[in-house]
């Protein structure tokens, strides 16, 4: 292994130094600022104004820090065959490794020139580009970083606006933000992979959960959120600080709950955590640990880590930008109480991160094994509400919603995409694929304003002609 890294020591050294493209030119930057940040909570994207947090009995509901436009469901054993995924590396030479990589890797994307690289002559990717130039210049924009995908391969990758408003320091394909409520993504790819290697049961009971009936749920039912709990139980608590998730996650055993175990979809975050232990158990490894060995180290993505420490050790990372009616733009704290619950929110990662990522997921005869992506994107509960959202906000657009093991399943037209998204107050992800035609659009932004959260509808309007891609003209 040293080798191989004492060859890309020499591969980047021929290579060069070179900063990559980042759009930081007047127009896409927004003020040096002076507004006090607006508090730390998950918003709903379905709503960008606020949400209705509203208390109910002993539990504070509040809307899903993961956005109302980007939900779905699945099912599917992997067949029987078990898969040796991913090399057990000790840790901390598992992350030693990866931070090797990450700082003398090649740059892939040194031709990009202004902050824009088009790869293909796709002829939709001109007016995706502009439409992003308009997302880059809305009100209350700072930073944003985004790439389209075709047959597996980035098509046309985009960085725009500054880590932190004011700085002059421009965000590139390397910069870390935070990934939010896509982190869920990684902890559903993770049990499949587990579960394929023999390793745990998803049919087993969730030890470190419980609720408030004769049934516990599974852990299956626990990352496609049908644990019966009232949505986004008890987050309150974490974002209050002074309990473990630990003792938190025993309070939900007094919670009313809204259906029977398994009876229906409900998002969570605390009772989604309770999964992170069945991964330690079955692994032996801190569940960082193993997602970094399974997953990260697997599938390349070589500056993505977790919390506000692996974010802030980084040569470049995203500031937030908090306040959804702020009037300029101030760089927050990059803390976030959701840290501790690093499978539900507290991934941290690039663009380039994102895209390898997608790509785990869209390149044929490589990444994550066929049988895998069948059991992960596999339906297993409606989501009607995020149904009912997203044909308000998009009419004629998406028929169906689920949800599947962290990922959500949408219909649009005749086309099945695979979605997720997240919030963290002042930072936003998106991730949107369609496995079947090697399609997806990322995208990662460390500002709270509405223009990024309609950017995945827009370019699926004007990548399929199904409308004229004009959603954020009404901002």
């Amino acid at each position: 292994m040293k080798n191989v890294y004492t060859g890309l020591v020499i591969l980047a050294l021929l290579a060069g130094s070179q900063p990559l493209g980042s759009r930081g030119e007047p127009g896409y930057l927004f003020g040096s600022a002076t507004a006090a940040q607006a508090a730390q909570d998950p918003l709903s994207m379905d709503d960008p104004a606020r949400g209705d947090a509203t208390p109910q009995g002993h539990v504070f509901r509040i809307p899903s820090e993961d956005s109302a436009e980007t939900q779905g469901d699945a099912i599917g054993m992997a067949d029987a065959a078990v898969y040796s995924v991913a090399p057990e590396i000790p840790m901390p030479a598992a992350r030693e490794e990866a931070d090797l990589f990450a700082q003398v890797a090649p740059d892939p994307y040194l031709e990009m020139e202004d902050g824009v690289l088009i790869r293909s002559s796709l002829p939709y990717l001109q007016a995706v580009k502009d439409r992003l130039d308009q997302a880059m210049a809305a009100e209350r924009m700072v930073g944003m970083a985004v790439a389209v995908i075709e047959n597996g391969e980035p098509v046309l990758v985009y960085t725009g606006g500054e880590t932190a408003a004011g700085t002059g320091e421009p965000v590139t394909t390397r910069t870390l933000f935070r990934a939010a409520s896509v982190s869920k993504t990684f902890a559903g790819a993770l049990l499949a992979h587990l579960e394929a290697e023999g390793r745990l049961d998803l049919d087993e009971i969730a030890e470190d959960v419980t609720v408030k009936s004769t049934q516990r749920p599974t852990l299956i039912e626990l990352v496609s959120h049908r644990t019966g709990l009232p949505n986004n139980a008890y987050d309150n608590r974490i974002e209050e600080a002074n309990l473990s998730v630990a003792e938190i996650r025993g309070m939900l055993a007094g919670v009313d709950l809204i259906c029977p175990v398994g009876g229906c979809y409900s998002y969570q975050n605390v009772a989604f955590s309770g999964l992170e232990h069945a991964v330690e158990r079955a692994t032996g490894l801190d569940y960082r640990d193993a997602v970094r060995s399974f997953l990260f180290n697997q599938y390349g993505l070589h500056r993505a880590g977790f919390g506000e420490e692996d974010l802030t050790r980084a040569d470049s990372w995203a500031r937030p930008h908090r306040g959804w009616s702020r009037t300029t733009s101030t760089p927050g704290n990059p803390a976030s109480t959701y840290d501790v619950m690093p499978s539900a929110a507290s991934v941290v990662l690039s663009l380039e991160d994102m895209i390898a990522w997608a790509q785990a997921f869209l390149r044929e005869g490589e990444g994550v094994p066929h049988e895998l992506r069948e059991r992960i994107f596999t339906p297993h509960t409606s989501t009607p509400r995020e149904t009912n959202s997203l044909q308000r906000r998009y009419p004629g657009r998406v028929s169906e919603t689920h949800y599947g093991m962290g990922w959500r399943i949408y219909q649009w037209g005749d086309r099945t995409l695979v979605a997720h998204s997240g919030y963290l107050g002042g930072f936003g992800a998106n991730i949107v694929l369609e496995p079947e035609s090697g399609f997806g659009f990322v995208a990662l932004w460390n500002a709270d304003t509405s223009a990024p959260w309609r950017l995945w509808p827009t370019v699926m309007d004007l990548r399929t002609g199904d409308g004229p891609g004009d959603w954020l003209d009404d901002l």
